[in-house]
């Protein structure tokens, strides 16, 4: 409700106070001064003023550019006017809303992201409603209604995995194996953007299978991974390098053979193909730990061909090569300590026989290797908290650590060396290098950490 008394009287008042404020002296006039002038106090005027809130909102549904977040009854004035009204959510973001109660729709749509993300779930908020009053050139606030909104973001639907098939795996849809799962980190709604960097064949026609599919084929309620949800695009054997995914859509067609990289943004339905060529996401590191072949060699990964890193056991002197083959370019020694060369009389690489993250730029011809000599869990659902590792044991020839441990409800992550200087975790089946903290529930677990593929790292947590 909005308290106002005589305006006129205060600020007479106010100016009295000014003047004894301003005013320095040292000799006492008290014995010519009157009382001061007084009023007797009047009853303070009120404002009626009431509001309620509406059914729960779905903004998947609204169209308009408003949408009612309350119905309002409008204040009884004896002086001023109604300016507006605003609404404070959870304390955090205030909305302009109108005399019929109604707020801009994307500026709700954005308030709620804000605090809650975008996942499309229905959130219950805390809300405060003020009427705005101009009265003697200020704008007064009303006391506040309280009301409690139920809101659902707008956002499609996005499900947890999406996996590519086409040419590039025979359309094999009746063996999930066959898939090739795109990479995605975090929150799909935060991080909505799958992707993955392949070869494909010429000519390579392809589509998108959602998780939901794979569960009902590996369930046994369907006979492949066919169905309701698959993605495509409008026109069969489309060749655009970008567009909109389609529900039960046509396939897509990748023209050229060799390296490339899908992306889908979920959030947006989007798909966008970048045509590497031969230029590989991998390098392959022959040497001393596994007879110098090429062809067998364990690799190191990269994202943006030219950066590349993986954990790989080491014994003495190896190579970098860009083919399973001697063909390609081979990346020994440089002149400088932790320089590369391309020269074909460069000499090895050396390292002592361990575990290392090992880090290549072709682009800087540098190189690294950091000694793994443990890894460990840690976080709040461990017994050390977010203060001391608990070790792994390793093994070698699987290039896995591995614990049975006793959990608390918390995070945790995976680190190296007991620094934060490698550290692992985001998805369990996608960890990344400095990745989010993993939830867990409290229990005893089996706890594996596989190192052994640069592309993907993956942990798995079997409860005992």
């Amino acid at each position: 409700m909005i308290n106002y008394t005589d305006m006129k009287k205060w600020s007479i008042y106010m100016m009295l106070c000014s003047v004894f404020i301003l005013t320095a002296c040292t000799e006492d006039f008290n014995s010519d001064v009157a009382a001061p002038q007084q009023w007797e106090q009047e009853q303070a005027k009120t404002i009626g003023f009431k509001a309620e809130k509406v059914e729960a909102i779905d903004l998947n549904t609204v169209t308009s550019e408003k949408v009612k977040v309350c119905s309002i009854t409008k204040p009884t004035l004896t002086a001023g006017r109604v300016k507006g009204y605003a609404l404070y959510l959870n304390e955090k973001v205030t909305l302009e809303v109108d005399s019929l109660g109604q707020v801009k729709t994307s500026a709700l749509q954005d308030s709620i992201v804000s605090i809650y993300g975008r996942r499309p779930e229905l959130r219950t908020l805390n809300a405060r409603l003020y009427a705005l009053v101009a009265l003697g050139g200020q704008t007064l606030r009303s006391d506040s209604v309280a009301l409690t909104l139920a809101v659902k973001p707008k956002a499609p639907f996005i499900d947890k995995a999406y996996y590519l098939i086409g040419n590039m795996n025979d359309w094999k849809a009746d063996d999930v194996s066959k898939l090739i799962k795109l990479n995605q980190s975090g929150d799909v709604y935060e991080n909505p953007v799958f992707s993955m960097i392949l070869k494909v064949p010429e000519n390579c026609y392809w589509k998108v299978i959602p998780q939901t599919r794979v569960d009902a084929f590996t369930k046994g309620e369907a006979e492949n991974v066919w169905g309701e949800g698959v993605l495509g695009c409008a026109v069969d054997g489309d060749e655009s390098t970008s567009g909109k995914l389609v529900v039960n859509g046509n396939a897509m067609k990748i023209k050229d053979g060799g390296w490339v990289k899908i992306e889908l943004n979920m959030l947006d339905y989007t798909y966008k193909v970048t045509v590497l060529g031969n230029v590989s996401p991998f390098l392959y590191v022959p040497g001393n730990h596994q007879g110098w072949s090429p062809a067998t060699a364990p690799f190191v990964h990269s994202t943006d061909f030219m950066n590349y890193s993986g954990f790989v056991s080491l014994d003495g002197e190896f190579k970098f090569t860009s083919e399973k083959s001697w063909d390609g370019t081979n990346y020994g020694a440089g002149t400088k300590d932790g320089t590369l060369s391309t020269d074909g009389e460069a000499g090895n690489l050396k390292a002592e026989k361990g575990f290392y993250l090992l880090k290549a730029n072709i682009s800087s011809l540098t190189w690294s290797a950091v000694l793994i000599k443990t890894f460990g869990l840690i976080g709040s659902a461990t017994d050390g908290d977010w203060n001391t590792s608990t070790p792994m044991t390793f093994d070698a020839a699987k290039s896995e650590y591995s614990i049975t441990a006793t959990l608390k409800d918390g995070e945790l992550k995976f680190r190296a060396n007991d620094t934060w200087d490698i550290n692992l975790g985001g998805d369990p089946e996608n960890l990344t290098l400095g990745g989010a903290n993993i939830a867990v529930k409290a229990g005893t677990y089996k706890i594996t950490l596989s190192l052994s593929n640069a592309q993907k790292y993956t942990c798995t947590m079997v409860k005992q």
